[in-house]
């Protein structure tokens, strides 16, 4: 922006200002360090400083995401099929973000049921300034084999992205949040927690994209006791719109119900859409 000396337009254009305001007009030029702006319903020139100046003509916000199918089968001493479907998708302007996704795994050996659960989320982002906002999440898993019919944890807080372009971006992110416990068969729980995320994502030379979502649940009422999801991906293009991507889940516990494991560990291959 501080190398550009002149610039002017023939047909109307946006100019949004780092305040929010829009104004629209023919650019003429930059005088003394101001945009000079002729805006049909006003007599004469309008003058901003060139350094408000936060965009002209942006493109229109949009939602963007992918949508990810594997499945996996095998016959013969043992039969074994399974499924996975999930998507995510987030639509972002110059002051907030809201986010969703969804992933449902399947799986059964031998007509027995192996795997069943549902994890979902939904989030909403105001940014104050560029990089630091204040959030509102909220996340829902059902698994029939960890006795949860439906945990819900939700809550506000803050956060501050680091990065954020076509290469790299990263954030992170703490808050508070309620979460209720519904299980098939024990106890039912309601508490109190701190939350910890990040979102992370790198693109590898154009060959290959990692990304990874961590959240961590620790207990104000047990210290020591926590909730973790971590999500770890690693996708390789094969076209504009496709990849094939493989998936590490892990969902611990640190103080199950008896008879549960601890930790529950998921691989995923499947073929991934982006629009």
């Amino acid at each position: 922006m501080s190398k550009i000396k002149s610039v002017s337009s023939i047909s109307p254009v946006e100019i949004h200002l780092k305040d929010g305001e829009v104004l629209k007009g023919k650019i003429k030029g930059i005088e003394d360090g101001k945009l000079i702006i002729e805006r049909s319903n006003q007599s004469g020139p309008t003058s901003v400083g060139w350094d408000e100046v936060a965009s002209i003509n942006p493109p229109p916000s949009k939602w963007t995401g992918n949508v990810t199918i594997g499945a996996n089968s095998q016959t013969g001493n043992t039969h074994i099929n399974g499924a996975s479907i999930s998507f995510d998708a987030s639509r972002k302007t110059d002051r907030d973000r809201f986010s969703i996704g969804y992933q449902f795994n399947y799986a059964h050996d031998n007509n027995a049921v192996t795997a069943r659960n549902h994890y979902g989320y939904l989030g909403y982002d105001y940014f104050f300034t560029k990089k630091f906002y204040g959030y509102l999440d909220t996340e829902l898993l059902s698994d029939t084999f960890r006795d949860l019919k439906l945990r819900v944890a939700i809550g506000p807080g803050a956060g501050y992205q680091i990065w954020d372009d076509a290469v790299k971006s990263l954030s992170v992110d703490a808050g508070l949040s309620y979460i209720h416990e519904s299980r098939e068969s024990g106890d039912n729980a309601d508490f109190l927690t701190a939350r910890i995320g990040a979102n992370f994502r790198y693109n590898i030379f154009k060959i290959l994209v990692f990304s990874e979502k961590l959240i961590l649940y620790p207990r104000l009422d047990y210290l020591g006791r926590y909730i973790l999801h971590n999500e770890a991906g690693l996708s390789a293009p094969v076209s504009s719109k496709w990849a094939m991507k493989l998936t590490n889940i892990l969902d611990r516990d640190s103080n199950p119900p008896p008879g549960i494991k601890k930790n529950d560990i998921q691989w995923i291959l499947a073929l991934q859409y982006s629009f």
